[in-house]
């Protein structure tokens, strides 16, 4: 046992998190494959199943909100790590399966986060495929307004904020609300919502090593404004000299988000914008000071003649045990001037039996629960929910069914340089992933050495023990194999990238034919990476994985030379040394919070670098 934890590693800990969250709440099961979290039974008169969820790490979010009135299903990433699609998709599959209504629409509110974004996406894009006529909508929750005045191309961060649109949106879901309007609210309260937030020092996070030099111990005298929720640094270091100067710049960054100002102030209470004031707690903050700091929150807001209609204050959404909380104020006026008719009020003061809500009052059995048996209950009901929709049950074997292909024999490629070729790519991306550890703590969470070796390791694991059998598969096979073990092990932005652009690359490996064989090689990484620019905007030159990805891809093109192209992504990616990040983790810092010194290589771009030198070395036998 550490002195930080009393579960030293991360192995299992989401799971076993989950399971307490279930076992706490008798109208909840668990799907843990997928780490979805359910209402067993949900309200017939609902007409929109409402799904949230994100990172572990920010408990009780989002498992210990759902229950009717709020979420009807949750679905839970690795800790700071977005679930990826294929866990999103069962969790919407999961929300079918538990309504009785055939007319079921499903909302998704998903944070402002690239990784969440990206999966979540790629889900709802598989749901549409999957139920052609399934209203399926998303509502982005963006409440950060901390990084309104950056150069960020991500726009405004999601924070504890995501907890109060729930709280909205499930009410109104369970009235039986049609999703359009549903949807409306989302967007119309997001519109209004806003917040900021304060850390005094990181969080540490279960089985990494301490670091004193990242910020694992308090900052000094000094603070972040603007922490997000991933352990993330801060938009700046400030120093205040009381607790109320800090809340008083915090409360004014909410106040000025707004070129016309968020809260329209009137001679007298009539005129005045009527809010909602919501303090979260990031995990670390006694409850002594966080009920002073709703106690300052309010003093300062009165004195300018606002006075919140409704006050909340918990550890809503945390970042583990962090010691910082996040202000927020929603607009309730603004949201009822949009949508006439609305009362918000109504909609936040209806009961929600969810545990961290408002807690369970009723439905406990008069017999002891089988977790185990309702677990296996619920897997017999997906696979069975999914054949009856045409849709073959998911396994973590992506090798089943794969059928023999000639086509490395007719197009006289060996088999066993392809593999070396795997094989060395994932041991690179091994080797280095303590540095991309290192480099990641710095602008990043710290997540990125164990999100590539993570990958690397399912990989081998794969061709090891035959679930891979390269001989056996055909290019596309192949690639789409990849992809799925990506998605599947690497979790968070680069997972979902690297699944996304593996699934665009299948579609363009070459199938027969020794001359369009070498040609398309050549070119199938570019038009992968071209399907990859519909999903984010990155380019060269924004400090991210495409900084390496996009001159290995034009080299190869052009030349079909995959050592010059291996040598192009490696400048890329060196070229990422101290430039100023435009997209990712990186934006919310600069080289001024690390006292002037250049940041290190972006860790995606040097993780894809080195895989691409693994690549070629392995194929030429010159590991």
């Amino acid at each position: 046992m550490s002195t930080k934890h009393i579960f030293p590693s991360p192995d299992g800990l989401v799971l076993c998190a989950l399971r307490g969250a279930v076992a706490m709440n008798p109208t909840l099961r668990l799907h843990e494959p997928s780490k979805s979290v359910y209402i067993a039974e949900p309200s017939p008169e609902a007409r929109v199943a409402l799904i949230a969820g994100g990172g572990a790490g920010h408990e009780p979010a989002h498992a210990s909100y759902t229950g009717k009135g709020m979420l009807a299903v949750a679905v839970s990433g690795e800790i700071f790590a977005s679930p990826s699609a294929g866990q999103l998709l069962t969790a919407i599959e999961l929300a079918l399966l538990s309504s009785s209504r055939p007319d079921t629409g499903v909302l998704v509110v998903c944070n402002n986060y690239t990784g969440d974004r990206l999966n979540f996406g790629l889900a709802l894009t598989r749901a549409r495929a999957q139920f052609p006529g399934l209203k399926i909508e998303v509502v982005i929750n963006a409440d950060d307004v901390s990084l309104l005045h950056t150069k960020s191309l991500v726009g405004p961060r999601g924070l504890g904020g995501n907890i109060l649109v729930c709280k909205i949106l499930g009410a109104a879901a369970v009235k039986g609300t049609p999703i359009e309007e549903v949807k409306k609210l989302g967007d119309a309260v997001v519109g209004q919502l806003a917040s900021v937030g304060v850390g005094l020092a990181h969080c540490h996070v279960p089985g990494r090593p301490v670091d004193t030099a990242r910020g694992d111990s308090e900052f000094g005298n000094t603070c972040e404004i603007g922490m997000g929720l991933h352990n993330e640094p801060g938009a700046r270091e400030g120093t205040f000299q009381s607790a109320s100067d800090l809340v008083d710049e915090m409360l004014s960054m909410v106040l000025q988000s707004r070129k016309e100002g968020f809260v329209q102030i009137g001679k007298d209470a009539a005129e005045t914008d009527e809010v909602v004031l919501f303090v979260n707690n990031l995990g670390g903050i006694s409850q002594l000071e966080q009920c002073a700091v709703v106690d300052e929150a309010l003093s300062q807001l009165q004195t300018i003649g606002i006075h919140p209609r409704r006050v909340y204050a918990s550890a809503y959404m945390t970042s583990l045990n962090a010691p910082g909380f996040s202000l927020s104020l929603l607009n309730v006026s603004a949201v009822q001037r949009s949508l006439p008719g609305v009362d918000l009020y109504a909609l936040l003061d209806a009961p929600a039996d969810a545990l961290a809500w408002a807690g369970v009052r009723t439905g406990w059995p008069s017999v002891h629960r089988n977790y185990l048996k309702e677990c296996e209950e619920t897997v017999q009901k997906l696979e069975s929910f999914r054949m009856s929709h045409g849709r073959a049950a998911q396994t973590m074997d992506c090798g089943v069914g794969r059928t023999t292909s000639s086509y490395w024999r007719e197009a006289d490629i060996s088999t066993q340089q392809v593999e070396a070729g795997i094989r060395a790519a994932c041991h690179a991306v091994l080797s280095v992933a303590p540095e991309l550890t290192v480099f990641d703590t710095v602008v990043g969470d710290g997540d990125c050495g164990e999100t590539f070796a993570a990958g690397g390791q399912a990989i081998i694991q794969a061709l090891d023990t035959g679930a891979m059998d390269v001989k056996s598969l055909s290019p596309a096979e192949l690639v789409q194999m990849i992809g799925d073990i990506c998605e599947q092990n690497m979790g968070g932005t680069i997972g979902a990238l690297f699944a996304i652009f593996f699934t665009s690359l299948s579609s363009s490996v070459p199938t027969s034919g020794q001359y369009a064989v070498k040609k398309s090689w050549q070119t199938a990484p570019l038009s992968a990476l071209n399907a990859l620019s519909a999903h984010t905007p990155a380019l060269p030159g924004d400090r991210t994985l495409v900084d390496a990805l996009r001159p290995f891809c034009d080299s190869l093109a052009r030349s079909g030379d995959l050592q010059k192209a291996a040598e192009e992504a490696r400048r890329g990616a060196a070229g990422t040394s101290g430039m100023h990040a435009r997209l990712g983790r990186a934006t919310y810092v600069g080289t001024a919070e690390h006292g002037g010194q250049e940041l290190p290589p972006d860790p995606g771009a040097w993780g894809v670098a080195a895989l691409i030198e693994g690549l070629y070395k392995g194929m030429n036998g010159t590991v």
